[in-house]
């Protein structure tokens, strides 16, 4: 009776201690990534209040800097880190922990691995929305409570739960041609911080160019525009090819920087999380190893 228990508790351990990994890496690498571009945001932000006035980003930055100082290209990082620290910790907790519960009962087809990446992406959307919701001030989450109650903080619950099928578009092609280059280096092999940082770039650019008429429309309906005007072009057009084409180029528009803010997160993010990922798999193993011996002694002792 002993043996059984002992290896099932180990298993679990197993799998709560590999879930662990990746949840840590994830979040390291999300936090990296966020730091080294929150700059970029803040600059940004300042430009596109300038409304009519759009100072260039140099000028930006030496404004900032003389009335703020360094801290200043910062500025809501903390909000901010925690929104991304616990995204990423939870999503990636769930990719693996679901893929693992998904290889003991299947093949890991290109179809399923997608599909446990839209859940672990439920997972995360779930669990972080009202951080979401409430990243400016603790003040807003309370008056959107009040004025509407749990559903009001989940608003644009539904236009993520679509969106879910961009990181679970980026991580299945991410996992297969990783698997594919450490296959062709060896079991021991692991992925470079070059070819993480290039990997990541590109499964991003992919996942981006087949979601991103999802974040346009999630954009433009949250914002409250109204897209009668881009309607009424489109209708005034005599080709359907035409109309077809200029369609497209609605729903495509502004690509080129979410393309350049998104690729580039993504890239830093796993060149971080693949260095993270090998230092927290040797402290979790550790850990488990120690439970696992725990367990044992424990066990024994109550059965003598």
């Amino acid at each position: 009776v002993l043996q059984p228990t002992i290896e099932a508790v180990a298993m679990a351990e197993s799998a709560a201690g590999s879930a662990l990994v990746q949840a840590i890496a994830g979040a390291g690498g999300g936090l990296f990534a966020t730091l080294v571009l929150q700059p970029i945001e803040v600059v940004k932000t300042q430009i596109q209040l300038g409304h009519s006035h759009r100072p260039p980003a140099s000028q930006v930055v030496q404004q900032i800097l003389a009335s703020e100082g360094v801290h200043g290209l910062f500025r809501g990082i903390g909000s901010k880190g925690v929104d991304t620290v616990s995204r990423y910790f939870i999503y990636f907790f769930a990719y693996d922990f679901i893929g693992g519960v998904a290889r003991r009962h299947r093949e890991m087809t290109t179809g399923v691995n997608l599909l446990v990446g839209y859940l672990a992406g439920v997972v995360a959307v779930t669990g972080t929305t009202p951080l979401d919701m409430a990243s400016t001030k603790l003040q807003v989450l309370w008056r959107t409570f009040q004025q509407h109650g749990l559903p009001g903080l989940y608003d644009g619950y539904g236009y993520n739960l679509a969106l879910c099928t961009n990181p679970a578009i980026s991580n299945t092609l991410f996992d297969q041609i990783k698997g594919i280059i450490l296959q062709r280096q060896g079991p021991s092999a692991t992925l470079s911080s070059f070819h993480a940082f290039v990997l990541g770039a590109f499964t991003k650019s992919v996942a981006i160019l087949v979601t991103y008429p999802l974040t346009f429309l999630k954009t433009l309906l949250q914002a409250g525009r109204e897209t009668t005007s881009s309607r009424d072009s489109l209708e005034s057009e005599p080709s359907d090819k035409r109309r077809r084409f200029k369609t497209l180029a609605v729903l495509y528009s502004g690509l080129g920087a979410q393309l350049l803010k998104g690729v580039l997160q993504a890239a830093l993010l796993y060149m971080a999380k693949e260095r993270i990922e090998v230092g927290a798999s040797g402290v979790v193993r550790l850990l488990v190893k120690l439970l696992r011996v725990r367990s044992t002694r424990a066990s024994i002792a109550g059965s003598t």
